[in-house]
């Protein structure tokens, strides 16, 4: 139940930081109405930090940990004097370290091995992650695509693989999650969340045919960036909604 605990604050940072990235992306890029939204997030990542430590006053000497705060503590102060490439690549480095500390979080608390018949959850914390950090990925980039009014070519290139890496990413799971039940997991734990993941394909191929549709053109965006960031945002809560189903379903086998 501490591990449970722990994703589940682990997740609300993921979830805030990737917000700071695509919200901070378009502001770099010129839309500077978001610069207030940025601001909120921020006061609600030092919150989720807070949170972090009162659910456990050990972490702050784990290195991992120290490494991401030091990391964030950095990046809110000094994002504005970045460069745009700069600071997605920093956002991307320090949400990667993220997810590798939520999956060394997850073993430390043997949440993979609960039950013969709970296995297969651990989806929720690896691929599932994964293909919500494709999307919110494309989220920042795309924000700030609208927000500087048209696209180059590497940006072009860089749209069309995280368009298909979230497909790819998404198959993974159902098929990680289809193989789960087919070894014999429990089916009142893994068939909810399979059909909720595949619920979510049709929304998840609107943003991709958007992202072909928009952020190809060089010029002439018709979208908003925060009204592209909430049509991104629809597609990615669903997946996240789901990280937090799991983890209820897993607490009632405890």
């Amino acid at each position: 139940m501490e591990g449970i605990k722990k994703l589940e604050a682990l997740k609300r940072l993921l979830v805030h930081i990737q917000q700071h990235r695509g919200l901070s992306n378009g502001e770099l890029n010129g839309d500077t109405h978001l610069r207030e939204r940025v601001i909120f997030i921020t006061i609600d990542i030092s919150n989720d930090w807070k949170k972090l430590e009162s659910l456990d006053s050990k972490i702050s000497s784990n290195e991992h940990f120290v490494g991401i705060h030091t990391h964030w503590m950095r990046l809110k102060d000094k994002y504005q004097g970045l460069s745009v490439t700069n600071n997605l690549e920093q956002h991307n480095r320090l949400i990667l370290n993220l997810l590798y500390f939520i999956e060394d979080v997850s073993e430390s608390h043997h949440l993979d091995y609960i039950r013969f018949d709970t296995r297969g959850i651990e989806v929720i914390w690896k691929e599932l992650l994964e293909t919500a950090e494709s999307i919110g990925q494309v989220r920042a980039l795309g924000t700030g695509i609208v927000a500087s009014g048209g696209s180059d070519s590497i940006q072009r290139i860089r749209i069309k693989f995280l368009n298909e890496k979230i497909h790819r990413m998404l198959k993974e799971v159902m098929s990680s999650l289809q193989a789960s039940l087919d070894s014999g997991s429990s089916k009142e734990l893994i068939t909810p969340l399979l059909n909720r993941v595949r619920d979510t394909e049709a929304s998840i191929d609107k943003l991709t045919a958007l992202n072909e549709a928009e952020l190809y053109k060089e010029k002439g965006i018709s979208i908003s960036s925060e009204s592209y960031f909430t049509l991104a945002s629809r597609c990615m809560d669903p997946l996240l909604s789901l990280f937090d189903e799991g983890l209820d379903r897993l607490k009632a086998t405890i």
